[in-house]
């Protein structure tokens, strides 16, 4: 098998500017003789990059070493292995070409030329590789051989593509990123309009005062998703025509701050609604507040730890994507202790109010499956799926299941009259009387759930039938006039 290669920059050395992706251009300067750069993932006979490097003389022969995916190559000697330099060398194969010395030989297509008094090996050509398949190749810069002087240095300018110029898909991408651009379009597209059907309902909810809290937290954390697939379709749409990848870094950590706003913002949102808040009460107990306090200050901090770890300390020789590290494994830990929070807040709710099944049972299903989809997605990935195919795939995965959680949410709260499992009985504008009726109450406590004051009053919460009375979720041209006592006197819009 014939093989070639790539040069990229790693996170830790010196450099002009700090760069870690497919067009790199900038400087390296290290003591060590063996040091990691960077990984690839080729498409076999379409892979290819072209390279310019330079490096003075005196500091010897340098090599570039190719490792590829396997347990006998690269996770043989990267990382935390006591290797020599020349131990690392020897698991290569001198059949598939794995070496690449960057000096005036012939194979290398490097030239002497003397700058400034000082001679230089000057290297600029074009390469392509062949495999079995896609593959992981692990690029070293190495300088086993010789010792003539301490450390390495390099300068270089490189370009690592996957297919023709033409192949707006594939080319600046590792083949693990593929259709990660479109899938963010589409799915922007689509929460576009879900957004736009949520305004609406919204509307419909605002003028029959039913517009809570928990559906305006509903409305953020559908906005900011919307804002994070924005970020990531403009960066990566940008990075399929220049392979740029230093400004796709800064447009994906802005995504990932909007990213966690609506995820954090969602939890939050189901796990208040559980616990009936705007649904069977109007306020949480004070011990409740700070549970929720406690563990979303902990979720935040969390990922906030996620956002600063992966450009900083995400090591891109260990790590394929981001829940194969600590700050992933963090965050689904997270949303288990978050389903947690959500089955104990659901049985203690439809203990109390078993007349809200009809939306609390269908709600506490889909969300438990909700909950658990990524951290079995990510199990599978790790499992069952090979390794160039798990950051595009887990992409979509998770991007359809928000998706999906924001769709049956906004068909649970629809105000329509056949939604039977609609949750708000009590406008908004009743609500500051109930509460402030519970509080002057002697002995009155939300967290007991002594009464309901969320239920519907017995002359309106059911017909002749015995049934719910769904007209009063009908959207019509009529709206309430809350009187001071705050019951509701109807008024007619026509006089």
């Amino acid at each position: 098998m014939e093989t070639q290669y790539l040069l990229v920059l790693c996170l830790v050395i010196y450099s002009e500017y700090r760069a870690n992706g497919k067009f790199l251009k900038g400087k390296l300067q290290t003591d060590s003789d063996w040091k990691f750069l960077s990984r690839f993932c080729f498409l076999s006979e379409k892979g290819n990059f072209t390279y310019q490097i330079s490096y003075p003389k005196r500091y010897g022969s340098q090599s570039l070493l190719l490792y590829y995916d396997g347990k006998d190559q690269w996770q043989s000697v990267y990382p935390g292995t006591d290797k020599t330099c020349d131990q690392k060398y020897a698991v290569l194969d001198p059949k598939n070409n794995q070496e690449i010395g960057l000096t005036d030989s012939i194979n290398s297509q490097c030239s002497i030329v003397n700058s400034s008094g000082e001679e230089y090996y000057v290297c600029d050509n074009y390469r392509s590789f062949v495999s079995s398949r896609e593959r992981w190749w692990y690029i070293v810069l190495s300088k086993c051989k010789t010792n003539e002087v301490k450390g390495m240095y390099l300068e270089y300018e490189i370009h690592m593509t996957n297919g023709v110029k033409e192949d707006y898909l594939h080319r600046e991408y590792s083949a693990d990123e593929f259709y990660i651009t479109p899938m963010a379009i589409a799915f922007l597209l689509a929460n576009c309009v879900l957004m736009a059907l949520a305004i609406i309902c919204s509307y419909f909810l605002h003028v029959r005062y039913l517009f809570h809290a928990t559906y305006k937290i509903f409305m953020f954390s559908l906005a900011s998703w919307i804002f994070y697939l924005l970020l990531w379709s403009i960066g990566y749409g940008n990075y399929g025509k220049d392979g740029l990848e230093e400004k796709l870094r800064h447009v994906k950590t802005a995504g990932r701050v909007f990213e966690g706003l609506s995820q954090i913002s969602f939890i939050l949102l189901l796990v208040l609604m559980a616990k009936g808040y705007t649904i069977t009460r109007g306020r949480l107990t004070n011990i409740s507040t700070v549970k929720v306090a406690i563990f979303f200050t902990l979720y935040v901090i969390a990922y906030a730890v996620l956002i600063i770890w992966e450009p900083f300390f995400f090591d891109p020789g260990k790590v394929l994507y981001i829940y194969q590290s600590p700050p992933g494994y963090g965050l689904i830990a997270m949303r288990i202790i978050g389903w947690m929070m959500f089955l104990y807040s659901f049985i203690f709710t439809i203990k109390h109010y078993p007349r809200k099944k009809l939306f609390f049972i269908p709600f506490f299903i889909f969300y438990t499956l909700w909950f658990f989809a990524s951290p079995i997605v990510n199990l599978l990935a790790v499992l069952a799926m090979a390794e160039w195919t798990r950051e595009k795939t887990v992409f979509g995965v998770e991007t359809f299941v928000v998706f999906c959680g924001h769709t049956f949410f906004l068909i649970l709260t629809r105000p329509a009259a056949a939604n039977k499992n609609f949750p708000y009985h009590v406008r908004t504008t009743q609500i500051g009387f109930i509460v402030e009726s519970e509080q002057n109450a002697e002995g009155s406590d939300l967290g007991e759930f002594a009464d309901n004051p969320y239920a519907v009053s017995s002359d309106s919460s059911s017909n002749s039938s015995g049934g719910p009375d769904l007209s009063y979720f009908l959207v019509s041209k009529e709206r309430s006039k809350v009187s001071e006592t705050g019951s509701y006197v109807p008024q007619n819009n026509d006089k």
